[in-house]
């Protein structure tokens, strides 16, 4: 979809909170804003993550994707997620949060929803390496294969420039310094079951 834009928003639970209820909390928000869905929303979803992109440190926390349709969509969103329809939701979650950062992203190319993505792979170009002749380099190592291909537009955080979500593990030159994640939707039916009190996150 041409100029969709991904806000991305890291964070973690606050030390002491379990697993299963901060996803619910979280679900329970993301399901509030579908419902009662702002203009130019595409979908919500959070991924589980055991490190943010730019740390090579294990800190187990979330990465949400809010999908919206152009910039103007993105001012909505922001005022959708506390109007009154949603505010409880949100003000549930955020009092067990830490640790927030953000980014906003846009698509440059491919059709493979991060909803369905299997894996995650942070990158940036080279130096000394024009964004077209990076670009034509993804484009020829992912040929054939299931992706979409996100940079980054304006700086919120330590992410990097490039995001590329896939289907399968890719192997990309070691010069983007790539990093690359197992994507797990929060609430997949496929992922393990969660009960509360079987895992506290959260750093000390």
């Amino acid at each position: 979809m041409r100029d969709l834009l991904g806000y991305i928003f890291w964070h973690r639970p606050r030390p002491g909170t379990f697993r299963g209820r901060y996803e619910r909390k979280l679900a329970a928000f993301q399901d509030s804003l579908k419902a009662h869905r702002p203009d130019g929303l595409v979908d919500a979803l959070s991924f589980r993550l055991q490190a943010r992109p730019w740390s090579g440190r294990r800190s187990p926390g979330y990465e949400d994707w809010y999908l919206v349709t152009d910039f103007r969509a993105l001012g909505v969103l922001n005022d959708a997620a506390v109007a009154r329809q949603s505010k409880t939701q949100h003000d549930d979650v955020a009092r067990d949060a830490a640790g927030g950062s953000g980014g906003l992203y846009k698509l440059l190319s491919g059709d493979l929803p991060p909803r369905e993505a299997q894996f995650e792979t942070w990158m940036s170009k080279p130096p000394r390496t024009s964004y077209q002749v990076f670009l034509d380099d993804v484009s020829r190592l992912v040929a054939g294969g299931r992706i979409s291909l996100w940079r980054r537009q304006m700086v919120l955080s330590r992410a990097p420039e490039f995001c590329l979500q896939s289907e399968g593990r890719l192997g990309l030159p070691t010069a983007w310094h790539p990093t690359t994640t197992r994507l797990r939707v929060v609430g997949a039916t496929s992922g393990r079951p969660v009960v509360d009190g079987a895992e506290r996150l959260g750093d000390a």
